[in-house]
């Protein structure tokens, strides 16, 4: 009798200590998959870099000019104290190499038409891993450019231990394994005998969890054979995928030794359940030798004294666990998810700085490379109308904005002279930027040529969805002063071509006819409606 009423506490805390058990998993799990992502938004900083100095670039005279040589000498300087080189490519062979010294023969390396569509699609993007010949692979960042009226394309290519001098400045304990995987699920990086496996596909287990979602957490083995717990984590931006592999044993030790606390205390409940119930045993005896009277007593009619439960008292006291258990979760992961948040917020801002940081490099560059008031003046326009579109992107928490805002805020200035008509269009932040960037180039022409460099001038700017992924923007202009062809292009005509195909994979067409300017542009929009 004193097991069976200290049985109900026996499977109490028995049923206590899967459920922390179960918990402490799901906290290991949870931890990995943060950390898996932490650490992709790290390689995508990484491959980014490669990006930053490529836009950099791209927005070179010499290059615009075909000066190769010139442009040479700014690659050159570009990749100094970096861990990639910086090719320019046709189809058919490499123009500039700087990992040759200058003046030697560059390599001839013909690309499949295939690869140079990928690499011409009108914006950024980085490779697989590319296999060499007796050499080892590569990856590189491409951005396709225009010289002298031919697509190229503007490389920055790096070796995979640039990714794995990333992984070994986490400090993965020894037993785990952390991976960096391309698109097509080949090992680019890998924290654990990086030359023996680079290039090796990762686990048919682990191929099929990433066909099913972009993150998440598996039962799977290394390619060692090693039975692990994995997380991964795949970019949005760039496809690559980062993995972390703890082994089951490692997570087995460390789950059950934090229920320490918790199995002594079960413990001591069941030790103390079962000598209650001892204490209890010979009372609970002699109410069961009374049931003959109170069966007398039922019989005539008398009524009954309330039983007393003592199951009663456990229920209270189960409840009682349950409830501070579902606090302490939820506290727990309120806290997780802030600190997640917090980083994920840091990461962000960071890679927001770099990229604001080489654009208004650009901006110094080119506005000020004559000097004088007027370069001054052009310099300071240009930043405010980068401000004014951080500004509004900031307002909407950098989840994008719509094109008449942005055209809206850009254009304000001459506000009573212009006229906005079309639909509700939503931009991603980067393609908010670019075009507030083209309509402030395209506003200060007018302002000193156009039809805003007069009261009577208008400017009417139209737009429409074109199927679900592009957009047709036309402005066009009237009243203002006779125009023609300008005789040359400027910084910012240089400007509005890059952004259209770094930015908005998109394209312009100019018609100067008399009346006034018209400017075409299409580019590519959100697929949110």
């Amino acid at each position: 009798m004193a097991l069976t009423l200290a049985a109900p506490a026996i499977l109490l805390m028995g049923l206590l200590v899967a459920t922390q058990y179960a918990e402490g998993q799901r906290r290991f799990a949870t931890q990995l998959t943060a950390m898996t992502r932490a650490l992709t938004l790290a390689t995508d900083r990484q491959i980014g870099q490669g990006q930053s100095v490529l836009q950099g670039l791209a927005v070179s005279t010499a290059l615009a000019e075909g000066d190769l040589r010139a442009f040479e000498r700014q690659a050159r300087e570009a990749a100094e104290g970096r861990d990639g080189w910086i090719v320019l490519m046709t189809p058919d062979l490499q123009l500039i190499n700087t990992r040759i010294p200058p003046g030697q023969p560059t390599p001839v390396a013909p690309i499949t038409p295939h690869s140079w569509r990928e690499m011409t699609t009108g914006k950024s993007n980085v490779s697989n891993l590319i296999p060499r010949r007796g050499k080892t692979p590569i990856v590189g960042v491409n951005m396709p450019v225009l010289v002298n009226g031919q697509v190229m394309v503007l490389g920055y290519m790096q070796h995979p231990a640039a990714f794995h001098g990333l992984m070994a400045a986490q400090g993965f304990p020894a037993s785990w394994t952390a991976s960096i995987v391309d698109r097509d699920a080949a090992l680019v990086a890998r924290s654990r005998d990086q030359d023996k496996m680079l290039g090796k596909q990762a686990s048919a287990e682990m191929r099929e969890a990433m066909a099913r979602a972009n993150d998440g957490v598996v039962y799977t083995h290394t390619l060692d054979g090693v039975a692990t717990l994995s997380a991964f984590s795949r970019s949005s931006t760039y496809g690559w995928t980062f993995i972390v592999g703890v082994p089951r044993g490692e997570v087995n030790r460390a789950v059950l030794g934090s229920l320490g606390p918790a199995l002594v205390g079960a413990v001591l409940m069941i030790a103390l359940a079962v000598a209650a119930a001892i204490g209890f045993a010979r009372p609970i005896s002699r109410d069961v030798r009374a049931l003959v009277g109170e069966a007398e007593t039922l019989a005539a009619g008398a009524p009954l004294d309330p039983a007393r439960s003592h199951l009663l008292e456990i229920a209270e006291v189960r409840r009682s666990l349950r409830a501070a258990a579902d606090v302490l979760r939820r506290r727990e992961a309120e806290a997780s998810q802030a600190a997640e948040r917090q980083q994920l917020m840091i990461n962000e801002l960071n890679h927001r700085v770099k990229n604001t940081l080489v654009v208004v490099q650009s901006l110094a560059r080119h506005s000020l490379r004559d000097g004088g008031a007027l370069g001054l003046r052009q310099f300071n326009d240009r930043i405010h109308a980068l401000a004014s579109a951080h500004d509004l992107l900031t307002r909407r928490s950098w989840e994008g904005a719509d094109l008449g805002e942005i055209l809206a805020e850009t254009l304000q200035p001459y506000a009573a002279q212009v006229t906005l008509e079309g639909p509700p269009l939503p931009l991603s932040p980067n393609g908010a930027v670019a075009l507030a960037m083209i309509f402030h180039e395209l506003a200060t022409n007018a302002s000193k040529y156009g039809a805003l460099s007069r009261e009577a001038g208008r400017v009417t700017i139209a737009w429409r969805r074109e199927g679900r992924a592009r957009a047709v923007i036309r402005w066009e202009e009237d009243g203002g002063p006779p125009v023609s062809p300008p005789q040359r292009k400027g910084f910012g005509s240089r400007l509005v071509a890059a952004s259209l195909k770094g930015e908005l994979a998109g394209s312009a067409t100019f018609d100067y006819a008399p009346e006034g300017l018209t400017c075409v542009l299409t580019v590519l929009a959100s697929t949110k409606v």
